[in-house]
């Protein structure tokens, strides 16, 4: 059987072989890092094959790019067993105003329309579409069970098109570690009211029940919306229980099996001490008060005076004593006026926490917050991103950047025209500056008007925008969802880069863990980085939590990924199931299999 194999696949790449000229100005598809924007102007590349490594309990992702022309185009996931795969269509944005001097215009890719999406479960409209002469990506998203067991798993993506098949073989090592469903870091991603009834036009129950359904994809994302329950009916606590209950005691039907919201928003009124004791005593009746805080004053003076916050904490206080309190501002701002006891949670901006050279706090600020830690068992500090990591003024000088355009560049930043690598970057920065957590002030702000057309908000394209109204006019279905963007997967895969980092830690060696995020990310205003390096990273913290808890990395992993084909008959049709595939193809060929085929030939003619 093995001879007769061989045989057969020797005989598929010769004939594979006589029809590459005739594919040679054809399609071609090719693979990409998550953790890269690829745009229409890309140009085909020579990897097809995929290689993923990933805990238990994580999501990985990659790209399959297909370069056109090719018409109908569609994808499916084959083998993999034991694995979750979902599918994407990456679709763009056009960007007509750079957020900044390192941003540009043009089509950018970001959001993500599923073939079945991740919230109810229903087929959508990502395939089939048309590629033109240009670079379209599917994104995969491969989620490892919990209960996985560790090793490698192999299958492939199959993208077909109206001239046939292209099998892009892909390898999956899974360490032997678990991540948590809920986040070990706190998160507080703003939904503001009224942005899902205005986008979905809905309303009362209804839009309770979407806006539950965007918190559910959020926590598969690994990030908490607070004011979730900004829906109008804050004051009735059976109706919170019944819409918004489930995700915060983690019985939601998440993807990430049990998580919950790791930060709930008190929604009342900013003086009302009854309003904050009827919070106060549901939360604890429900067993989240530990998860409760009140949104005292969201960067003063600019919303609110100095002098209210005192009056404010007050009233959260005398309604419970353990009452939360967060105001989004700096350690010495706060103390400047008086105010650093009534603050719970602190959270500045990251830029004052770390900031270039010739500011007034330049440097790493951290250590100056360590008094404000001691001075009570709540409190904490959290870290946050503002139009400052991209430009808060008005529209950039790309051809005579002033300083200030420049300052505006290299920070993390959620924009969709900032690289996948800023986008990544965040969770990264709050490890170092050992911040509990992490605050954005909105997610669906563009809601107001189209953002599937413009999301040019504060400077920025997304600004305070990070999902999509998934209309079942606009993606097919028949329930409303949220739809993901490529930057909430790349903070997703932040979230999951804090998770390894804390592993390593409490697995006993910080230092280590620190080291490599240091070697990232030298400051706050350096984070575009190579793909690779996150790679590299993650798996010298990944060997080094195995080597602690006494377990082995899985082979491809020790062997580079560099056996991860199969032969004939090879687990997820890999190797030579591969090669028999090329016959199909007409218009969608692997052009950049040529050398290795030419390879394969020569060496069974012995050369």
């Amino acid at each position: 059987m093995k001879t007769r194999c061989r045989a057969f696949t020797a005989a598929a790449v010769a004939l594979a072989l006589s029809l590459l000229p005739l594919a040679a100005s054809a399609a071609e598809a090719w693979v990409a890092s998550a953790t890269e924007k690829i745009r229409p102007d890309a140009k085909a590349r020579p990897q097809t094959e995929a290689h993923l490594a990933a805990a238990r309990n994580e999501f990985a992702a990659f790209q399959v790019v297909v370069t056109g022309p090719a018409k109908r185009v569609s994808a499916r996931v084959e083998g993999l067993d034991g694995l979750q795969a979902t599918l994407f269509r990456v679709d763009t944005l056009d960007v007509t105003s750079p957020s900044a001097v390192d941003g540009g215009t043009g089509r950018w890719p970001d959001a993500l329309v599923p073939a079945v999406d991740d919230v109810v479960g229903e087929q959508r409209n990502a395939f089939p579409f048309d590629v033109g002469s240009e670079s379209r990506a599917v994104w995969v998203d491969v989620h490892v069970p919990a209960g996985a067991r560790s090793g490698v798993y192999q299958g492939a993506v199959v993208i077909s098109s109206d001239a046939g098949e292209a099998r892009v073989p892909v390898a999956v090592s899974v360490y032997d570690f678990v991540l948590p469903s809920t986040s070990s870091l706190r998160t507080s991603f703003g939904l503001s009211y009224g942005v899902i009834a205005a986008a979905h036009g809905v309303s009362g129950d209804a839009d309770a029940a979407l806006r539950a359904r965007y918190g559910q994809l959020a926590l598969d994302h690994r990030i908490t919306l607070t004011g979730l329950n900004d829906d109008g009916q804050h004051a009735d606590f059976g109706h919170l229980d019944r819409f918004y209950g489930p995700l915060i005691d983690g019985t939601a039907p998440t993807r990430l099996q049990g998580a919950k919201l790791t930060a709930v928003k008190y929604v009342g009124g900013r003086t009302s001490v009854a309003e904050h004791a009827a919070w106060a005593k549901h939360a604890r009746e429900q067993g989240w008060f530990d998860r409760l805080f009140d949104y005292t004053c969201d960067e003063p003076p600019l919303t609110c005076a100095w002098s209210d916050i005192p009056a404010r904490a007050g009233a959260a206080k005398q309604g419970d004593p353990e009452f939360r309190t967060l105001v989004t501002t700096q350690l010495w701002d706060a103390e400047d006026h008086g105010v650093a006891d009534d603050i719970d949670v602190m959270v500045p901006v990251v830029n004052w926490m770390d900031d270039r050279p010739g500011s007034a706090v330049a440097g790493d600020q951290r250590d100056r917050y360590d008094p404000f830690l001691a001075s009570g068992p709540r409190k904490e500090v959290w870290l946050y991103q503002s139009c400052m990591s991209h430009g808060c003024g008005g529209t950039v000088n790309i051809g005579s950047p002033s300083e200030s355009d420049r300052y505006f560049t290299g920070w993390p930043s959620y924009m969709v025209d900032a690289s996948a690598s800023r986008n990544r970057a965040m969770e990264w920065i709050t490890f170092l500056e050992r911040a509990s957590g992490e605050l954005y002030w909105e997610t669906a702000y563009s809601f107001r008007r189209d953002p599937w057309s413009s999301q040019w908000d504060f400077s920025g394209n997304g600004d305070g925008t990070l999902f999509y109204p998934g209309k079942p006019s606009r993606i097919g279905g028949k329930t409303d969802v949220p739809v993901a963007s490529v930057r909430l997967k790349m903070i997703r895969a932040g979230m999951q880069d804090y998770e390894y980092l804390k592993a390593l830690s409490d697995a006993g060696d910080p230092e280590l863990a620190r080291k490599i995020a240091r070697d990232l990310f030298p400051n706050a205003w350096s984070t575009d980085v190579a793909p690779e390096q996150f790679d590299q990273a993650r798996q010298q913290i990944a060997q080094r939590i195995l080597e602690l808890t006494g377990k082995p990395m899985p082979a491809a992993v020790e062997a580079g990924f560099s056996g991860s084909g199969g032969g004939c008959g090879s687990a997820g049709g890999s190797g030579g199931g591969a090669l028999l595939a090329l016959p199909a193809l007409a218009l969608l060929a692997l052009v950049p299999r040529r050398r290795a085929l030419a390879r394969a030939v020569a060496a069974r003619r012995g050369r």
